[in-house]
């Protein structure tokens, strides 16, 4: 969809007044939605901008919400029982919380778009096809914001209609009844999306998008008190379905890598798209290149946002176990992608250690070394003046700046970010380039696997597995349960899926976060310590006043 999100909006939905739980817009300006979105045109921009509004739905803030709290993420510093970040860590959660009000925000947004463009698609003079397929996306866009919100929060309102006046009454669906909605929509959708999309077009909804996101959402329900009984072998028929649509390609760095930042490819299921032209991606390009990196410019021979690895957002580190999980000769833990051997950005010495660009100054062994082998090894390498051992990445070292420092995660490299200089201010940060995969092909695998495990299917789990297992180069396992493919999908998709909803779903939230996350091991004695009622996040308090208190809070959360 390069073509269709490089399309001008015009301070798009110039309408009068639209409303939602998170937004009243009022446009100020003369011209309003009925006298600007009378053509095919104009009604085209609007479906775009539903698009776009997924670009902020998957930005820094919100991915809070899809990755602390769970196993194979965790935030940087110290580990110690006195800091708390309790969507992290479980020790609390204030409904006044930033991520909580993004999230529920954007999700809210992509809805009061699907809902206007669908409501305006109905006067506007169209061939039925295009009608048809164009509401059928937004359905399916409805539908994944609707999903994302009843798995965080719970039970929550469900608009279907423009709102064309501001409305500040709203009260909760049942849990039950948010996903009844989702599931009609997308059967409704599926019956008029296309199997396949032309180049010009990829990146919209096409048929895959919506049965992978039904299977899922099946998949999850089948979970639930209120499960349908033929909840999970449908799941599994969609997924199949899907894997024939989207074959995954047989070589990982296609998705990665150098190139990997225009992936029009079979796998790619559905993805938020960027234009390599910085003009057309605003303020909201993709900073996934920022992630999984310490504050490199601490440290000696990294400056500033500089090469070869640009800025660093500390928010998160892969958890120890997480790094050292891979086999050695697994592709995903290939230097490429994982770093373990950091490189200067320019010439410089600390203490008796003098280095060149580009020589290592920071390893990070898979293994841990002795005091010996750590001597010998920086006998052998003049240049590194830090060997950091797995048990030490929440350890403060005092090298150049006090500060943490772990293995980088580097599979989302964005070749386009351009060098920083001296005049670069914090106020103009390089935006990413490159798509960020919502769905792709190896993950609807792994979800089928989780399927066939409940369905008793166990040699039909293990091959699904050991299919992407040996794309990786890894070996192939002989036997599997939940935690294998939970492990493996931590693995392959990594800074993509939703970590949280993904344990949530299976029942493994808590247990995992305890057993891997060492800030829930610093807040809690167990697993079983965790209260339950952090399975749901709380309703924002702001949308709470909003609504007069007609929206309710999830228990366990103070008003």
């Amino acid at each position: 969809m390069k073509k269709i999100i490089q399309i001008s909006i015009l301070g798009l939905l110039a309408t009068g007044v639209f409303a939602s739980c998170s937004l009243d817009e009022i446009n100020k300006s003369t011209e309003t939605s009925d006298n600007y979105i009378t053509s095919e045109t104009e009604y085209e921009e609007l479906v775009t901008a539903a698009y776009m509004y997924l670009r902020p739905l998957l930005g820094s803030t919100n991915t809070h919400m899809m990755w602390y709290g769970t196993d194979i993420y965790s935030r940087t510093g110290e580990v110690n029982s006195s800091s708390q970040v309790g969507i992290d860590d479980y020790s609390y959660l204030d409904p006044n919380d930033g991520s909580c009000y993004n999230y529920w925000s954007d999700n809210y947004n992509v809805i009061t778009k699907t809902n206007t463009a669908m409501s305006r698609g109905e006067d506007i003079e169209l061939s039925e096809g295009t009608r048809s397929v164009r509401t059928a996306e937004m359905l399916a866009l409805r539908s994944y914001a609707y999903f994302n919100l009843v798995e965080t929060f719970g039970g929550v309102p469900l608009v279907l209609e423009e709102s064309l006046s501001p409305t500040y009454t709203y009260t909760r669906a049942s849990e039950e009844e948010v996903y009844t909605q989702i599931v009609g929509d997308l059967e409704t959708a599926i019956k008029s999306l296309p199997a396949s999309l032309s180049s010009s077009d990829f990146g919209r909804v096409d048929l895959g998008m919506a049965k992978h996101l039904l299977g899922k959402v099946l998949l999850t329900r089948s979970y639930k008190s209120f499960a349908v009984s033929d909840d999970l072998s449908r799941a599994i028929t969609y997924f199949n379905d899907v894997i024939a649509l989207h074959p995954m390609v047989n070589d990982w760095s296609t998705l990665f890598g150098d190139n990997g930042y225009d992936n029009d490819n079979s796998e790619v299921i559905f993805s938020v798209r960027y234009s390599t032209n910085q003009s057309y991606n605003g303020l909201t390009g993709n900073g996934l290149y920022q992630h999984f990196k310490f504050a490199l410019y601490m440290w000696p021979g990294n400056t500033h946002r500089g090469a070869p690895y640009w800025r660093s957002d500390v928010s998160y580190m892969a958890s120890e176990d997480y790094l050292n999980s891979f086999e050695d000769n697994d592709i995903r833990s290939d230097e490429t992608y994982l770093i373990r051997h950091v490189v200067a950005g320019a010439s410089g010495s600390t203490g008796n250690i003098t280095f060149e660009k580009g020589d290592t100054v920071i390893y990070f062994p898979k293994y841990e070394m002795s005091d010996e082998e750590i001597t010998t090894y920086k006998a052998a390498n003049p240049s590194v003046y830090l060997v950091c051992n797995p048990d030490r990445y929440h350890e403060l070292f005092v090298v150049g700046n006090q500060n943490v420092c772990y293995p980088m995660v580097y599979k989302f490299y964005d070749p386009n970010i351009p060098e920083y200089t001296a005049s670069v201010t914090d106020g103009e940060d390089g935006m990413g380039t490159r798509d960020t995969y919502i769905f792709r092909t190896a993950e609807t695998k792994l979800l089928l696997a989780e399927a066939y495990l409940k369905n008793g299917k166990t040699d039909e789990a293990l091959q699904q597995v050991n299919d992407i297992r040996t794309r990786a180069s890894a070996t192939s396992l002989t036997s599997i349960d939940l935690d294998g493919v939970l492990d493996e999908s931590g693995r392959e998709l990594f800074g993509e899926a939703n970590r949280w909803m993904d344990l949530k779903r299976c029942g493994k939230l808590f247990e995992r976060a305890y057993k891997y996350n060492k800030f829930v091991q610093a807040h809690h004695s167990s697993a079983s310590d965790i209260d339950s009622y952090f399975l749901l996040r709380p309703i924002p308090q702001t949308e709470i006043e909003r609504t007069q208190s007609s929206l309710t809070q999830n228990p366990g959360y103070s008003d």
